[in-house]
């Protein structure tokens, strides 16, 4: 009988390995496990993060060495299903696209690392982020459409750096990111001139809101209007059934058509305090009815959902405003559908208020220390959340600009959180150009920023201290937030404040500075003002429509600026509105010597 012994398996025989624990400095950085592949690890590429490499040991770069195997990895496993679905939308695309020269490879990558980052401002934005890069993988339109975005930022950032072509300059004399802004764009054209189905509609929509930052970005306001009405009718094409519902911020978007839907109109809740609304993407429906009240959670798990609630109020509001402003001093009393929804949106203020105070030692905890979402955003929310509670709380005022009166507190409070966000601000703006002597930061946004409620504090609040601070920090404000710009928002208050002020205070004595220190200390006062008169309601201006020039207004164009005020009728007589319609160039406005000569602006 043979006995077997049994055999032990042989070991392959091979070089010993032992894994390093160095790890490249990105993902180290990132405290997360390194596949250390040389010269550059996977994990980085394939989110599309540049690999610092391996320190002493070399390595690092980015993706664009890489060979054709890695390539074509990359590109089969990028997320190509565009669905109306959301999942999957938390990843980056690859900073890898074949087919690319090395000038679109070069832009795309500062669109990546850059703009994408730049134009959302202080808040998370899938919009950047995510959808528009991931679709620049499958989508040869948006693809080019972000390469053009790239280009014209850069652009922009040299002309802020004093490269600013002369005005007789022609097109055989453009700069080189101009040149290439128009090539891709002409290239992003020509791809959406052949797409079909529904995913072309999607697709067009992302590339409407890239041309609509293009133009943005190039101060070209007219055109950018045309970009936001043809977008508007692509949201309308693909949600019929909805409607204007369709137009509405969603407090937790659950698809990429809301998505893209939030990301449109949240331009317009910005533009719509210049008057009618530079981009107007609703209006109020004769004889709508209020709808149920909105629901604001107990708790908020990030300061985007905050924002997104804060969203939502406004455009209720601003929907209830366009029904308030046919009200007049003459009128009957309001409608009881007005005043019970005006009713239900504040109290849907005062939860978020609640919500947001509970919400932010969670939210606090959840960021790294020195989080601009922290150190930004949140008083940011706080600065809107003011302005928005006063224009609820007088969007049924009856064309009685007296009202704003009983809000000065709430006026001086939207101050001191400006002057106080402003300092915070500052730590951000670099002081001077980098070693190279060119700066690649361009104080430009699309999102929310502090613009637009000091613009609206200047223009409501007659107190004239608070009024001049207003008008000084806007001056100050050395950067764009879409088609607002801070010279242009004081030469249009500057202007209405002449209007309304004319020559009551030196009539009657009364010397006001022209300016007021931009400081924080002793804007909120102790006692009312009662020694200050305010302008009286005959003289005070209902309604400033802007409209900006086609070119923008630091490019020499004149804003156009119509100023709506009501006359009350006496016993049975109906009052009536009369208006002025003045051109003002924002360079001459010089508010330490006064606006400019409104020539003649008589009621």
């Amino acid at each position: 009988m043979t006995v077997r012994t049994p055999v032990k398996p042989i070991k392959p025989v091979g070089p010993k390995r032992t894994k390093s624990k160095m790890g490249c400095r990105t993902c180290r950085i990132r405290r997360v496990k390194c596949d250390e592949r040389k010269p550059t690890c996977e994990r980085c590429i394939s989110t599309g993060r540049v690999c610092d490499g391996y320190g002493i040991w070399g390595g690092g770069g980015n993706a664009y060495g890489s060979n054709d195997r890695l390539i074509n990895e990359l590109v089969r496993k990028a997320p190509f299903a565009i669905s109306s679905s959301a999942k999957g939308l938390k990843t980056r695309a690859p900073a890898v696209i074949p087919g690319l020269s090395s000038e679109e490879y070069a832009a795309f990558d500062f669109f990546r690392r850059k703009t994408s980052r730049k134009l959302p401002g202080v808040f998370d934005s899938d919009f950047w982020d995510f959808l528009v890069l991931q679709l620049s993988i499958r989508e040869p339109a948006v693809l080019h459409s972000a390469i053009a975005l790239a280009a014209t930022h850069r652009h922009a950032i040299a002309l802020g750096n004093g490269r600013r072509p002369s005005l007789a300059a022609t097109s055989a004399a453009m700069d080189f990111n101009e040149i290439l802004a128009l090539q891709q764009f002409n290239k992003a054209v020509g791809h959406l001139q052949r797409s079909e189905m529904k995913d072309s509609l999607r697709t067009m929509l992302v590339c409407c809101i890239i041309f609509i930052s293009i133009e943005l970005l190039k101060g070209e306001i007219k055109s950018s209007q045309a970009h936001f009405q043809s977008g508007l009718k692509l949201l309308r094409e693909m949600s019929p059934e909805r409607s204007d519902a369709a137009l509405m911020v969603r407090s937790q978007p659950n698809s990429i058509d809301e998505q893209l839907a939030e990301a449109f109109t949240r331009l317009n809740i910005r533009s719509s305090i210049l008057g009618d609304g530079l981009y107007q993407a609703y209006a109020a429906k004769p004889g709508s009815h209020c709808g149920p009240e909105l629901q604001i959670p107990l708790i908020f798990d990030s300061l985007n959902a905050a924002r997104r609630h804060l969203d939502r109020l406004s455009q209720e509001i601003d929907r209830l405003s366009a029904k308030g402003k046919q009200l007049t001093l003459d009128s009957d009393a309001i409608p009881a559908d007005l005043v019970i929804q005006q009713q239900r949106l504040q109290r849907s203020m005062e939860s978020w208020r609640r919500t947001l105070l509970s919400s932010l030692p969670r939210i606090q905890a959840s960021q790294p220390e020195g989080s601009n979402q922290i150190t930004l955003g949140a008083p940011l929310l706080n600065l809107y959340y003011n302005m928005v509670s006063i224009l609820c709380q007088t969007c049924l005022r009856n064309g009685d600009e007296c009202a704003f009166d009983l809000h000065t507190m709430s006026f001086a409070t939207i101050l001191e959180d400006a002057v106080d966000l402003w300092s915070k601000v500052a730590r951000f703006l670099p002081s001077q150009p980098s070693s190279g002597g060119q700066s690649d930061h361009l104080s430009f946004t699309v999102d929310m920023g502090f613009i637009p409620p000091l613009y609206y504090t200047a223009l409501k609040c007659r107190v004239p201290k608070f009024r001049r601070l207003a008008i000084g920090l806007l001056v100050s404000a050395p950067h764009r937030e879409g088609v607002w710009d801070g010279a242009m928002a004081a030469a249009v208050v500057g202007a209405v404040m002449e209007m309304e002020e004319g020559t009551f205070y030196t009539d009657a004595g009364i010397k006001l500075p022209q300016s007021t220190p931009l400081s924080s200390t002793g804007i909120m006062p102790s006692v009312p003002e009662n020694d200050v008169p305010l302008v009286p309601r005959a003289q005070r201006v209902n309604y400033a429509n802007v409209t900006l020039p086609e070119c923008g207004a630091g490019a020499g164009g004149k804003v156009s600026l119509e100023c709506r005020r009501y006359n009350c009728g006496g016993g049975a007589e109906k009052g009536e509105w009369t208006s002025t319609n003045v051109e003002l160039d924002p360079t001459l406005f010089n508010f330490e010597h006064g606006t400019q000569d409104l020539g003649n602006c008589a009621w």
